[in-house]
């Protein structure tokens, strides 16, 4: 064989493999950009994790290694971590229970989550979602309800599926260590957690209102019912702002935050240097939702999702 035609060879086979693992350009592909299917591999592509808090570039604490400053204004009055509390953990509890913990069993895992491609909600009011949204998405998926039929969340582009899953690789860590595991998936049957977009949440903005980016609902079980024959498996279920996170780096933050709520942080911390915190100002993980997620996976709690 030429020496031409043996690397013409070459190149159309590492053509054919990137084709194959979808990580083309979507202008070079037949529909959507594909996340990863369910390998549980790192998925690292996407917007890039900067780090920085949305106020303002964020930096270390001389007094304290780790911490992150939070510059800008917030909503919400917190604490702030010293070199004396910088690694500890806050009390993930679930306030409706009166802070009792939920976490994942470890025969859920590996977790498998399905990003949509855009698609939104039917709209209600954002006080009802808590308690209606997981039955909904539950009852839509076993009624085979035809998910192509939901529209397209207002300013959703192929972008925000990575950057909602660069978000969510934050957590891999805690793979690594053995306290959990998940992957991505195409088939949203089968998830554990799904995301969807919308363009706003209704009932959230206005005059003197307040601007809500994301939520996450979910239903929570007693270890009794998990092991019930008739029990049925419901999805926890993400959605996002795309008027508030309409850039990358903004967006990230939020799926790493409400991936967090997710795997069981239910309650927020209190200190504004965690990624936890409820007026979200970083992007990353600190020492002390490490610690958090730690405390959580090693206890046994009263309630599974």
């Amino acid at each position: 064989m030429k020496k031409s035609g043996f690397l013409s060879l070459i190149y159309t086979t590492l053509v054919c493999l990137v084709l194959q693992a979808g990580y083309l350009p979507a202008d070079c592909q037949s529909g959507y950009r594909r996340l990863p299917k369910a390998q549980f591999n790192t998925y690292s592509s996407g917007a890039p994790s900067s780090g920085s808090s949305v106020g303002g570039p964020s930096r270390l604490s001389p007094s304290a290694p780790g911490i992150q400053s939070t510059p800008g204004l917030h909503i919400t009055k917190g604490e702030s971590r010293t070199a004396q509390n910088y690694a500890d953990p806050y009390n993930p509890g679930e306030e409706k229970l009166n802070m009792q913990w939920v976490r994942w069993p470890r025969e859920k895992m590996p977790l498998l989550i399905w990003i949509s491609p855009g698609l939104e909600l039917p709209k209600m009011p954002f006080d009802q979602l808590q308690e209606t949204r997981v039955e909904q998405v539950y009852k839509m998926f076993a009624s085979g309800y035809p998910l192509d039929q939901l529209p397209v969340a207002k300013g959703w582009s192929q972008d925000a599926n990575y950057a909602v899953a660069s978000g969510i690789e934050k957590w891999r860590v805690f793979q690594q260590e053995g306290l959990l595991s998940f992957g991505f998936t195409n088939n949203p049957y089968d998830a554990h957690v799904v995301v969807f977009f919308t363009d706003n949440f209704q009932g959230t903005t206005g005059p003197g209102g307040i601007i809500v980016g994301a939520n996450t609902c979910a239903q929570l079980f007693t270890p009794d019912q998990l092991v019930d024959p008739r029990f049925k498996q419901k999805p926890v279920v993400m959605e996002f702002s795309m008027s508030v996170n309409h850039e990358p780096g903004r967006l990230e933050g939020a799926a790493a935050h409400e991936f967090g709520h997710a795997l069981g942080i239910k309650a927020h911390s209190p200190y504004r240097e965690d990624l936890m915190y409820v007026d979200r100002v970083v992007n990353d993980l600190s020492e002390g939702d490490k610690a958090t997620l730690r405390l959580l996976y090693r206890a046994k709690t009263p309630y599974l999702m």
